[in-house]
């Protein structure tokens, strides 16, 4: 009987036990969720900010500026982070996991040289793709500590300066070296609300050194000299077109004397009202002067916030002021035309009809030749071949040999065969 009484009671505890076990575990995991979901927010009345922050926690920080920044982590925090009051419109996610405490110190500036960084590092080398600075917000991070692992997050949002439509790339420089070094970067896409970010993991970073970090606009490296011939486009353009060699003054009195339909949409604002505004009026300045201009130039060189000069672009072209392009990875503003301005190479062209009917020739017959040409239009060969040289230079034939015969293409990809 005894052994039998052993054998019951060593069952019942062997089940107290598993009981036990299971709501340790379900409180473990309760508090641990808990504890996660520990947030709160912080509204910062000016560019910098000083906080405790403790183990589990996430705090979401609004600067001035329209300036954003989240902290979460595994450990204790002292955290000092300072934005330069010249960057607006920024956002950015820190994930910090260490063993031990530390005190991170946080700084923000447009370029290196507000850091009292003399000696500019090189952009980082990689076979076919070139690297553009383009976010204008340069990070610079140093602990007390050795830091395991920090992973930054960026919404990929044009309202943070962050084009939808590029790739990037985030890099980090440190003062002992001498060119920018890219880190692994992953696009994460929310199913849900097809939402995009950017993120980036570094790890091992050691104490009491400054570590720049920023990102980098990633473009492809055209093989076929297309960057080069869209540069000759804008040039040809340049000097070709009329409202390069105009003043401001003359181009809002051509503005107000054309008759071009234009749909107001929501906005109810006369034409004067739209050229007296002083925000514009600087827009159109810039892109009068310098035309081709891209947005993060703009938001640059005005100083407005992004989300103003969207709306301020938005009315001009509306208006029918200005027009866009994208070029390659940005997009490209210029003063209006009735066609897409960079397609306006036609005006130099109109300057010899022989070149336009050759252009057109080639159109109507691809793949066609120099001597058939010749035959066509009874002049010299030569002066022929003076007229392709200038379509080759515009970018708007290109050819390809074949045997003894060079073929000549019309190049489908220039702007002047795609007119919006």
């Amino acid at each position: 009987m005894n052994l039998l009484n052993t054998i019951r009671l060593a069952k019942r505890n062997r089940y107290f036990y598993a009981i036990v076990l299971l709501l340790l575990i379900f409180f473990i995991e309760s508090s641990l969720s808990f504890s996660n979901v520990n947030a709160r927010k912080e509204k910062v009345n000016g560019f910098s900010t000083q906080d405790s922050i403790k183990p589990k926690e996430r705090v979401f920080y609004e600067f001035m500026n329209n300036n954003t920044f989240e902290i979460s982590t595994d450990t204790y925090i002292d955290l000092y982070i300072e934005y330069e009051n010249s960057i607006s419109y920024r956002q950015t996610y820190f994930i910090i996991n260490n063993s031990l405490p530390i005190s991170l110190n946080i700084s923000t500036k447009s370029n290196l040289q507000n850091f009292g960084v003399i000696q500019a590092p090189q952009k980082p080398q990689r076979a076919n793709y070139q690297f553009q600075f383009g976010y204008n917000c340069i990070f610079r991070i140093r602990t007390n500590t050795s830091l395991s692992n920090l992973t930054i997050r960026y919404k990929k949002n044009q309202l943070y300066n962050i084009n939808p439509g590029t790739t990037y790339s985030l890099a980090i420089f440190e003062s002992n070296q001498d060119s920018w070094k890219l880190i692994n970067t992953i696009e994460i896409t929310n199913d849900t609300t097809s939402e995009k970010t950017l993120e980036s993991s570094l790890s091992n970073l050691q104490q009491d050194t400054d570590y720049f970090i920023t990102l980098l606009e990633v473009g492809i490296i055209q093989t076929d000299w297309s960057w080069l011939v869209i540069t000759i486009v804008i040039i040809a353009v340049g000097i070709a077109s009329l409202v390069v060699l105009i003043s401001k003054k003359d181009y809002f009195q051509y503005l107000r004397t054309r008759t071009v339909p234009i749909e107001k949409g929501a906005h109810r604002l006369s034409l004067d009202d739209v050229l007296e505004n002083e925000n514009r009026n600087k827009i159109i300045e810039l892109i009068l002067t310098e035309p081709g201009i891209h947005f993060n130039e703009l938001l640059r060189r005005t100083g407005l916030a992004a989300g103003n000069l969207v709306w301020h672009l938005d009315i001009l072209q509306t208006y029918k002021i200005i027009g866009k392009k994208r070029i390659g990875n940005f997009i490209a503003y210029f003063p209006y035309y009735q066609k897409n301005p960079i397609s306006n190479v036609n005006l130099k062209l109109q300057k010899s009809k022989l070149t336009l009917e050759i252009l057109e020739m080639i159109e109507k017959r691809p793949g066609i030749w120099n001597n058939l040409i010749t035959k066509k239009f009874k002049v010299d060969h030569k002066t022929i071949q003076y007229h392709l040289n200038k379509l080759i230079d515009l970018g708007l034939i290109k050819l390809e040999k074949e045997g003894r015969k060079k073929k000549i293409y019309p190049n489908f990809e220039s702007d002047y065969f795609n007119q919006e």
